[in-house]
Parts: structure tokens; C-alpha cells; sequence
């Protein structure tokens, strides 16, 4: 079995389909010698007869019928593989990026037709997590990961601030005058990280304050999108909410910012240093980033 070439299936399935040696040495481009010692060599290999050798024309036994099928499905899987191949290589490189899932639907999704724009042909493989442990598996090309930067080959990519955020109806409807003003929304509360509402509070030396009933939700995606639908005031993050006040869907409850240690950082592992498209894309990044942050690209 292990004799039997890919040559060979080739001459047998045109054998079949032919009628002849001769016929099916025309169709292959090679002698009709090559096509009888082909046949001889799958017979040898299947022991059987597979071809029944007539004057004008052959004709197929009912082994070589049933072996027929066989060889048509391997030899049609083995087209198809070779075209998935050649397509594939002909794509423009996959480059997996992993980030948080809020920074991912906030501010990396609206920002992904820039990248086709900015001539760089890659395919975008998106996922997010809100674990560390994730980024320090580093099975990724790209990782955006919001810390203090103390993950290995950490690089700034975003300053954060943290800034109340409310639906623009919501605060036409109460319009917001004084600080206490806020004590009569309901304030929406990102469970992973519940201390973002009394460090602002604190710095605005108001931690007194509080709402007039609390909703926490699981994270920041979906605190913001409550913010969105009205529920009421959520803590933003400003990388994370510039977007959607840029396009009218939030506004600022109250302007004051409170300035984090914690930023947004790049990371690059070692799988991806050395690839241009990964290159590529994390420049491009850092430099939408600096546009972002209203600091002239490098």
C-alpha cells in the first residue's frame, strides 16, 4: 500500500474516465507505457484487478468500480486542500490581537477601518480579557493590556483618567449645576473595579457623596453601555468614553478628571518582534494613540 504514488491515482481516474491507455496518456501528457506500469502498480499494491484490458476500449471490474470511488474522493480532497493552501498564502497575514473588552469595543473597533486606510494589509484576529494571566501566557501578537506596566516589555500606549459620564437625555431632563447634583441620579458601578466612584469622590473631597440607589454591573463594558441606555451616571474611564462623547451618546456628568497611575500598554511578545505586519500595526496603534491623546505623532 505504501507503493502506491499520487501519479498513479491520477492515471487510474483517467483511465476510467478516458476508456483507453492511449486516451488517458493523451489526457496526462505522459506515454501510454507510464499508464499500463501505473495500473500494474495498484493492482500489485491492491491485489486485485482493477482493469480489464480490451481490444478498442477497457472496462472497469467491480473491484476497480468500487476503488473508482475511492480514488475520485481522495484525489478531489487533495485539490481542495492545495487550493485552501494557496489561498491562505495568499491572505494578508493574521495578527492576533488580545485587550481588554471595553478598550476593544471602545476604542480599538471604531479605530480599525484607520488601519486599512493607513496601507496595512493584515487580517485582524480580535480577542479580549480582563485577566492577567491571559497576557502573561503571551499567546498573542499583540496584547493592550490597562495596568501599572509591570507585565514584561510593557510600553505606554495611553495615560487614563477617570470622569462621570451620563446619557445626554438624562441630563437634560436633571441638568447637573453643583457637585451634590449628582446625588440625584442613580450611579452605575463597574464590579471589577468598585473603587473608581469613591476615589473620585475623594479627590474631589466630596466622599460623602453617593447616589440615590446603586447598580453594579459585571465591568466596564457593560457599566458604560447602561450609561448609554440611560440608567444613569457611570464612572468612565476618559480613553474608554471619548468616543462615545465624540458621537453625542454620553456627556460629562461633571468635568473634573482624576488622573490614574494606571494606563493602557502595549505589549509585544517575542512571536511577534520579528514579523513586519506586527510591526506595523503596533506603530500604527501608538500612533493613534498619540492622536488620541492630542499629542502629535512621532
Amino acid at each position: 500500500m505504501s507503493d502506491i504514488t499520487i501519479a498513479a491515482l491520477h492515471a487510474f481516474r483517467a483511465v476510467a474516465q478516458c476508456g483507453s491507455f492511449t486516451a488517458a496518456a493523451d489526457d496526462l501528457g505522459c506515454s501510454q507505457s507510464a499508464i499500463s506500469r501505473h495500473i500494474a502498480l495498484l493492482e500489485e499494491s491492491t491485489r486485485q484487478t482493477l482493469v480489464l484490458r480490451g481490444h478498442r476500449r477497457i472496462q472497469l471490474t467491480p473491484a476497480g468500480t468500487l476503488y473508482l470511488e475511492t480514488v475520485q474522493r481522495a484525489l478531489q480532497e487533495l485539490e481542495r486542500g492545495t487550493a485552501r493552501l494557496a489561498s491562505h498564502a495568499q491572505r494578508p497575514h493574521s495578527v492576533k490581537i488580545l485587550a481588554m473588552p471595553s478598550f476593544a469595543a471602545r476604542w480599538l473597533v471604531p479605530r480599525l477601518a484607520h488601519l486599512h486606510l493607513a496601507g496595512i494589509d493584515a487580517e485582524i484576529e480580535l480577542a479580549t480579557s480582563i485577566w492577567d494571566a491571559d497576557y502573561r501566557k503571551e499567546r498573542f501578537d499583540i496584547g493592550i493590556h490597562y495596568g501599572d506596566g509591570s507585565l514584561p516589555g510593557a510600553q505606554l500606549l495611553m495615560h487614563d483618567s477617570l470622569v462621570p459620564v451620563i446619557a445626554p437625555r438624562l441630563a437634560h431632563e436633571r441638568p447637573v449645576r453643583t457637585l451634590e447634583d449628582l446625588g440625584r441620579f442613580p450611579w452605575l458601578h463597574d464590579a471589577l473595579r468598585s473603587s473608581k466612584w469613591p476615589q473620585w469622590l475623594a479627590a474631589c473631597n466630596a466622599p460623602q457623596l453617593t447616589g440615590i440607589r446603586h447598580l453594579k454591573l459585571q465591568d466596564a463594558e457593560l457599566t458604560l453601555s447602561a450609561a448609554v441606555a440611560g440608567l444613569g451616571i457611570a464612572m468612565g474611564h476618559e480613553v474608554l468614553v471619548a468616543h462615545d462623547i465624540a458621537e453625542g451618546r454620553l456627556v460629562k456628568a461633571w468635568p473634573q478628571h482624576l488622573p490614574m497611575a494606571a494606563g493602557y500598554h502595549l505589549l509585544l511578545p517575542a512571536r511577534g518582534k520579528d514579523n513586519p505586519h506586527t510591526q506595523a500595526i503596533a506603530h500604527w496603534l501608538l500612533r493613534e494613540a498619540r492622536v488620541a491623546q492630542g499629542t502629535p505623532p512621532a
